[in-house]
C-alpha cells in the first residue's frame, strides 16, 4: 500500500488544471512507499499528449533529496484527455520501475481521478493507494 496525504494530492490536481491543455509532471518524495513531499517539475515535451520532465530540473531534484535522505516514491503526470490508467508510450518509458507511477485522469465528466502502478517482471500492476487527511 502507497501512501499519500490528502494535501499532495490536492496539490497535485491543482498542478494538473494549471498544466492544461497540456500534461503535468512531478515527483512525490518520501521514506519507502509514504510521501512526504510535493515537487512539480516543468514538462518540456511538445504537443499535448505526453511530458518530459525537465532534465536540468529533475537532476537538481534528485540531487537535493539524495541531500536530505529522501526516495523517489511516485512520479506523477496527468492525461488532460484521458482515463487515469497508463497508455502504452508511458508503458514504454518507465524510467524508475521501483517509483509508483501515478496518473491522474481529467476526462472523468467533471471530477478526476487518480490511479497509481508498478512495472514489475514486464507487467504494469494497478497499486493500492492511501489517501490520508
Amino acid at each position: 500500500m502507497w501512501i499519500i496525504s490528502r494535501s499532495l494530492v490536492n496539490k497535485i490536481f491543482a498542478h494538473a488544471q494549471r498544466s492544461l491543455p497540456r500534461e503535468c509532471v512531478g515527483v512525490l518524495a518520501g521514506q519507502g512507499r509514504e510521501a512526504v513531499s510535493w515537487h512539480p517539475l516543468t514538462n518540456i515535451a511538445q504537443g499535448e499528449t505526453t511530458f518530459l520532465a525537465d532534465p536540468t530540473e529533475q537532476i537538481q531534484l534528485f540531487k537535493k533529496l539524495r541531500a536530505q535522505d529522501l526516495d523517489v516514491v511516485a512520479i506523477y503526470h496527468s492525461h488532460p484527455k484521458g482515463a487515469a490508467f497508463p497508455s502504452p508510450l508511458d508503458q514504454e518509458w518507465i524510467a524508475y520501475p521501483e517509483a509508483l507511477m501515478l496518473i491522474v485522469g481529467m476526462e472523468t465528466e467533471g471530477r478526476l481521478e487518480m490511479n497509481g502502478f508498478i512495472h514489475s517482471a514486464g507487467v504494469v500492476k494497478q497499486q493500492e493507494i492511501t489517501i490520508r487527511e
